[in-house]
């Protein structure tokens, strides 16, 4: 019996030959009814939760549309709307200048507040002589507001018989007293011709200035005016003649050079009428009365003066002093 169960399970097939034939198609599982129905109701709930967040296309065109247009039926009856039409301009910084004038020129009244053009009107109010800065802005919804800066008189210019007020910027103002309290500079050449808005040299200006601050090299003679001129520049005339200094270069160097030749007509008793300092070492000096003018040539390691007023002496030491 023992042999018969041995020869039974050396009958019974292995593993490997229990797997199925190569032509058997095995098919799965299906799911259970259960499960399957579980799956439709989740992909239900999936669909509509994302339902409001689908965009459907041609709607969605239709509807930006509409809104396009009604915004340019609206920006269009905005510009077409009388209340945006400019029916006031507030000026201000004006105290010299009229603000009715400013007005005026700003051209703005009746105008759309977005099709205004401020650039043009800034241009126009600009041009004022007494304008040195002006700012104009869209005061909504109907509305422009004007800010002016005046010129400020700075300095005094005397020309035509006029004294003008003249601003930091050499510009020529007018419908205001010159309340400068500094020294007055006279144009004596016919050009620039002077009017409200031209400009003049400021240099001259402010070599006037710091002249009259400093005074005199001397108690005498005294400083009687100031005279400029295209040709000769800033020319200090005193009580005994005329000090060209020309331009603003080397100015302490000039007025060093005045007081030595201030101090020389001084020891010789005689006044100095005439010192054109804008030749550096070199000046052109005339000292003496009018029956006689002594020339001082001033050269750089020495000074030597020489009288005009008496005839040539062959002995040079005879023929010229030394005033160092």
């Amino acid at each position: 019996m023992s042999s018969t169960h041995l020869e039974s399970e050396q009958d019974r097939p292995t593993t490997e030959d229990a797997s199925p034939p190569d032509d058997v198609v095995v098919h799965p599982v299906p799911p259970g009814r259960w499960r399957e129905l579980c799956s439709r109701l989740a992909s239900m709930a999936a669909g509509r939760a994302l339902a409001p967040f689908k965009i459907r296309w041609p709607l969605f065109m239709f509807g930006a549309l509409v809104l396009a247009i009604a915004g340019l039926g609206a920006t269009l009856a905005l510009l077409n709307s009388p209340l945006l039409d400019v029916s006031r301009v507030e000026v201000e910084g004006a105290h010299v200048v009229s603000a009715a004038s400013v007005k005026q020129l700003a051209g703005v009244k009746g105008q759309h507040v977005l099709l205004a053009d401020l650039e043009a009107a800034q241009q126009r109010i600009r041009a004022l002589p007494m304008v040195k800065e002006v700012e104009i802005s869209r005061d909504w919804p109907n509305g422009i507001k004007v800010a002016i800066v005046e010129r400020a008189p700075w300095g005094r210019w005397r020309a035509n018989d006029t004294v003008w007020a003249i601003d930091s910027e050499g510009i020529v103002l007018e419908g205001t007293a010159p309340a400068y309290d500094g020294p007055i500079v006279t144009q004596v050449s016919a050009l620039p011709a002077i009017a409200a808005g031209a400009q003049v040299d400021t240099t001259a200006l402010q070599m006037a200035d710091e002249l009259h601050r400093r005074g005199a090299p001397l108690p005498l003679p005294a400083v009687l005016a100031y005279e400029w001129s295209l040709v000769d520049g800033l020319v200090v005339v005193t009580e005994h003649g005329r000090i060209v200094f020309g331009g603003a270069d080397g100015l302490d160097f000039k007025y060093t050079v005045w007081e030595l030749l201030e101090e020389e007509a001084q020891r010789r008793g005689e006044p100095l009428l005439f010192a054109d300092l804008r030749f550096g070492l070199r000046p052109r000096v005339e000292i003496g009365f009018n029956l006689g003018r002594g020339v001082l040539n001033r050269e750089p390691h020495a000074t030597q003066l020489v009288d005009n007023t008496k005839p040539p002496n062959p002995q040079p030491s005879a023929a010229a002093a030394s005033t160092r």
